[in-house]
Formats: C-alpha cells, sequence, structure tokens
C-alpha cells in the first residue's frame, strides 16, 4: 500500500526498547506531524509484536524479515526488499532499534537511501569483542566509515543522523553542564577528576547467561556494549562543558579490568541458588558448575572497572573512573526469568558521578531506585529510593566565588521538573528520550539547525575511542601484553 503522509518513518527492530519507548513516542506525535510508523523485524519475533500491538491498541504496518547473518552490509536480497519498502512507502527516515551488532549495517543501508537516522547507542559493537583485538579496533572503524559516510552525503543531501544518548538530554544532567560552565568560565579551570558509576540491578541465573538473547553475553560483548556507552559519552560530556582555551588535551591513557560470566560463577555457584531457592531451583535446568568455564569461554563482561587519563603534551591533568556493573543489587528474588527482561525482571539502577574542577568547586550526582517497579511514578518517587531519584549536591568555595555563594547546595530533580512542566508519572530518563525523539522530528522538519544538534553522529569519535580502548586494555592483559592503551584525542570532538 503506497503511503504518502507528511513523514514516514521505518523501525527496524521492535524489541523491548522501540516496544517501550519509540512506538509509544511517535504514536502519541502522530497526529502533530503527521507521522506513519512501518516495523521491520524477524519472523521470530512476530508473535510478541503482535501482541504487544493488540494490547496496546496501535495500528501500524509490520513486516517481518528470515533470519539472517550480521555481516558488513546487508544481503542482497534484503536491501533490495528494503530499498522497495522506501520506495513504494515513501519513507524519508528510520529508527535503529536492533541489536548493537546490527547497527552498522542498517546504518550503511540507510546513508545509501539518503534516510534521516536515530540509532540506538552503541554506534556499534561486534561479536566477540571481549577477546579478538581486530574486533576491538573495529569499532572505532565501525564508528569512522558511518561519520565520514554520513559527512559524504551531506554534501549532495542535507540529512540527520542522531544517536540516542537521552543523557545529553535530561534536564539534571543539563544543569550540571551549565555548573561546570559557570566556574570554568569565572576561574579558567577545567574539570579536573571524574568517578563514575553505574550499576543495572539485574542478576542473571548461570544457565541464564549462556541462553539470554536480550543483552547477551553468549555474542562475546557484555556491560560495556549494552549500557556502558551512555557512561563514556556522559563523562566525555562533563569534561568538553569545562574545557578552556589553551588547556585542551590531546591524548588519553586506559586501563581496564573485567569481571567475566567464568568469575561471577565462582562468586555464586549452582549449589548456592540450590540453597537459596531449593526444590524451585533443583527443578529446573541447570548445567553442572565444571562445565562453565569452558562454556564461558568468549563471553562478553559483567562488570567493567576502567582508569583514564586525559594529558596535555604528556602531561596528566585529569583522571577518570569509570565502574560499570551488571552483577549488583537487584530486586529479583524469583526462580524462572520474567518475559520482559528489559524492565521486569527485578532490575534496580543506581549511578554516581563525583566530578571535581580544582579547590573551586565539587559536583555530586546521586541516583538510586530501590524499586524494581518502575511503570507508575508519583511525587514520592523524587526521593531518596524512588524510581525517578536524582539529587545534586553542588559544593563551592564560596569566599572565591564572592556574593551570596553557599558552601553547599542541594538541588533537587524534583525542583528542575517543576520548572519544565515534566511529566511526573515515567521515569525521566523516558521522558528524555521523547526528547531526542522530537528533535529528530523536528530536525527533519527544518526547525532545529545541524550546528544546535544535542546527538549528532559526528560529536561521538572520544567516547567510542573510549568503549574501543577498554576493550583492548582487557584483551592485552589476557594475553600478557601491555593493558595501557593510548589514542589521540583531535581539538573539538
Amino acid at each position: 500500500m503506497k503511503n504518502t503522509n507528511k513523514l514516514n518513518i521505518m523501525i527496524v527492530g521492535l524489541g523491548n526498547h522501540a516496544r517501550r519507548i519509540y512506538i509509544p513516542a511517535l504514536h502519541k506525535l502522530k497526529n502533530r506531524f503527521g507521522i506513519s510508523i512501518f516495523g521491520i523485524d524477524l519472523y521470530p519475533n512476530k508473535e510478541f509484536v503482535g501482541s504487544y500491538l493488540a494490547e496496546k491498541g496501535i495500528e501500524i504496518e509490520t513486516v517481518f524479515l528470515k533470519p539472517f547473518k550480521v555481516k558488513e552490509k546487508l544481503p542482497k536480497n534484503v536491501s533490495n526488499f528494503l530499498d522497495n519498502i522506501v520506495k513504494e512507502n515513501n519513507i524519508s527516515a528510520i529508527i535503529i532499534s536492533t541489536d548493537p551488532i546490527a547497527h552498522k549495517m542498517y546504518a550503511r543501508w540507510a546513508l545509501t537511501k539518503g534516510l534521516h537516522i536515530l540509532m540506538d547507542k552503541p554506534i556499534s559493537t561486534r561479536s566477540g569483542v571481549v577477546s579478538s583485538l581486530t574486533q576491538a579496533n573495529k569499532i572505532e572503524k565501525d564508528y569512522l566509515e558511518l561519520r565520514n559516510q554520513y559527512l559524504k552525503l551531506q554534501k549532495t543531501k542535507d540529512t540527520f543522523f542522531l544517536i540516542n544518548t537521552q543523557r545529553r538530554y535530561e534536564i539534571g544532567f543539563k544543569k550540571v553542564f551549565s555548573l561546570i560552565r559557570e566556574v570554568s568560565n569565572k576561574f579558567n579551570v577545567p574539570v579536573t577528576s571524574i568517578q563514575a558509576m553505574h550499576s543495572d540491578g539485574v542478576w542473571i541465573f548461570p544457565d541464564e547467561i549462556v541462553e539470554q538473547k536480550c543483552h547477551p553475553y553468549n555474542e562475546g560483548y557484555g556491560k560495556c556494549s549494552h549500557s556502558g556507552f551512555h557512561l563514556f559519552d556522559i563523562i566525555w560530556q562533563f569534561y568538553k562543558a569545562g574545557q578552556v582555551k589553551g588547556k585542551k588535551i590531546d591524548t588519553a591513557e586506559v586501563f581496564t579490568s573485567f569481571v567475566t560470566p567464568d568469575g561471577t560463577q565462582r562468586q555464586i555457584n549452582q549449589s548456592d541458588y540450590e540453597k537459596y531457592f531449593g526444590d524451585d531451583y533443583h527443578k529446573r535446568f541447570r548445567r553442572p558448575d565444571k562445565d562453565f568455564d569452558l562454556i564461558y569461554q568468549g563471553y562478553g563482561e559483567n562488570d567493567a572497572f576502567s582508569i583514564i587519563k586525559l594529558l596535555n603534551q604528556g602531561h596528566n591533568v585529569c583522571n577518570i573512573s569509570i565502574n560499570l556493573l551488571h552483577n549488583s543489587f537487584s530486586r529479583r528474588s524469583w526462580v524462572e526469568p520474567a518475559k520482559d527482561l528489559y524492565k521486569g525482571n527485578g532490575r534496580i539502577k543506581h549511578q554516581f558521578y563525583h566530578i571535581q574542577q580544582g579547590p573551586f568547586q565539587c559536583i555530586q550526582i546521586h541516583n538510586y531506585q530501590s524499586n524494581d517497579k518502575q511503570d507508575n511514578n508519583d511525587l514520592k518517587d523524587y526521593e531518596l529510593g524512588g524510581n525517578n531519584h536524582f539529587d545534586i549536591y553542588v559544593f563551592r568555595n564560596e569566599k572565591m566565588f564572592g556574593g551570596n555563594q553557599k558552601a553547599l547546595k542541594v538541588i533537587k530533580l524534583s525542583e528542575l521538573v517543576a520548572k519544565d512542566n515534566i511529566d511526573s508519572s515515567r521515569l525521566y530518563h523516558e521522558t528524555a528520550k521523547d526528547q531526542v525523539i522530537l528533535e529528530f522530528i523536528s530536525s527533519i522538519n527544518g526547525e532545529i539547525k545541524k550546528e544546535n544538534s544535542t546527538s549528532s553522529i559526528t560529536s561521538y569519535h572520544v567516547p567510542v575511542q573510549i568503549m574501543s580502548s577498554i576493550y583492548k586494555s582487557h584483551i592485552n592483559y589476557k594475553n600478557n601484553q601491555n593493558p595501557l592503551i593510548k589514542f589521540k584525542i583531535n581539538d573539538g570532538e
């Protein structure tokens, strides 16, 4: 059926993230912007997608493809099929919400069609990246190839290519950016150290690690390729917010330490699970502990602790620590995993940031949930342990500032939300994802200029370099090679 609506958007990948974020947001905006949605997924997911759309009362056209092997490019028969869909339905934009190992091939195809692109993070990852230097190096090569292909396209057609890293849009983080800029402008001092921690609060049982397809480990990538990219990006945004002319960095060094499933299995083994859950666990299929060392070979990382040094002409001017945990406090207390592994399996998010600007300012961000039920929220959820808890502690050298400054100020997310009239019934980071989608649509409609894009693909080189270097550091350490990885940072990236 030929579609001639004003803005026809193809969503590739109708999994948990698309069903929770993209489809509802676009459905809500469809009348305002004349949006028509065309969904693409694989045949094994047809039943899940159909049940979701029926339950929500949403009607979109969907097409399901036979599963195929991920390569550098889409198979010719698949690209030809998608070419016809684009032509017949007058599609001008695509949202890529697939497994990240498929991001690159869909983005490459979309660029050849001149489509506007909104793509999930990370920009790419690779099967086996946890153990292959070749694959780890290709993470940066993938980015440069897509960025350069995009820039080449701009010479003949004006399009947008945005990455969905919603922290750039979140009102709490934007407030922190402004506080950092204020101090760097007043005292000519950059950010001097950053500590960052993020835990997903997921408890994945030993056999589930083998079988899990949503945020998998058995493909040879893990936490850094799941939610980790958000942290690689936001720490760089913190540092960029405080950059000072004449003091810009030119090099970074990275060292990392992973805990992989073979280590996690030694923390809690099968006999421990039987003690926790008794007959319920004894009845389910389980592999013996002795088999896991062999099974888990090449599996992706559960946890990743990394140190990053930022250097100016060989001198270290900023230490950054990034601690990423899948293996962390959870509310799961049941044997069989829930159907929704994205939000419905006891998941609890904690994140913490500690940002120093010399003797002038310390900013701490505290964001700690205690409840795994997060679909309905109220004003109490802005308090400690609530679903939307997010507090900013600002310590300042008030005598050096002068005026009416205080040594300590606590800024609560509820105060920022009230000013911007944000929906308090939802998770605030999900409302930020709505802002990503709104910027994407507004950009396509000519309401936002390229230079004002919040998350253009051209602004992600350093976060990609960090991700690639973290994997390379782990691989070198495992191979008894030098685990300190260096990379150059070009001015303006």
